[in-house]
């Protein structure tokens, strides 16, 4: 199955290249899917347009694979996926939610909605590492959803007040195994923004990829 064409960031390309193609797999699909609707609600104009077609999107999941759209790229991307032991409803219906919670960003409830719905994208992975503790994922998935909404997306006075208080010497001493590596890259790229405190400043300095890049290679 081919990747859907739903762009994704520059991190999650860079972080996907070290995986397996099974991991490979799984990014370009569960990424696109958060891209896809991360369109919904950073697009929207009217809520209620935007709560409508979020819950085209919960409503199709939650339906059999036989009664879903079949020219929807990102739904085929999700179906080796789903073939392989992700229950969907589960897994996405968190992050759907959590992307409703963002129409509000202004209210800090609805961000800490936001941060732990978007952030179970992450945890969405646990059935390629069942080792891992689900804890670790949600730590590292509540602190990327947060993070990359303020890096990239947008900001607000509740965003800020969310994203001071994450502990960046826990996220450093995140340790996923080598088939999560992708995700350790991204939570490293997280982390070491955090750590340097510099987010009024453009992000991706050689530095920082040279970082990234040692980390996909050597999980250091």
């Amino acid at each position: 199955m081919n990747a859907p064409d739903i762009p994704v960031s520059p991190l999650v390309t860079l972080a996907s290249s070290y995986g397996d193609a099974q991991m490979r797999s799984w990014c370009h699909a569960l990424f696109a899917f958060d891209a896809q609707i991360a369109g919904i609600v950073l697009q929207a104009r009217e809520p209620m347009l935007a709560r409508i077609r979020l819950q085209w999107w919960h409503d199709v999941i939650s339906k059999s694979a036989a009664e879903r759209p079949s020219a929807n790229p990102v739904l085929a991307a999700l179906l080796p996926l789903e073939a392989q032991g992700l229950d969907l409803q589960t897994a996405l219906g968190p992050v759907i939610r959590g992307w409703e919670a963002a129409l509000e960003l202004d209210d800090a409830e609805a961000v800490q909605d936001f941060a732990s719905g978007r952030g179970a994208l992450i945890s969405a992975f646990h059935p390629l590492a069942p080792e891992v503790g689900r804890d670790e994922l949600d730590r590292t998935g509540r602190a990327w959803a947060l993070w990359d909404m303020v890096r990239f997306h947008r900001r607000t006075s509740a965003l800020d007040s969310a994203l001071l208080p994450l502990d960046a010497a826990a996220l450093a001493g995140t340790r996923l195994p080598r088939k999560l590596r992708p995700i350790s890259v991204i939570a490293r790229a997280v982390q070491l923004d955090i750590a340097r405190g510099e987010l009024d400043r453009p992000w991706g300095s050689p530095g920082v990829f040279i970082g990234l890049v040692w980390h996909g290679l050597t999980g250091r």
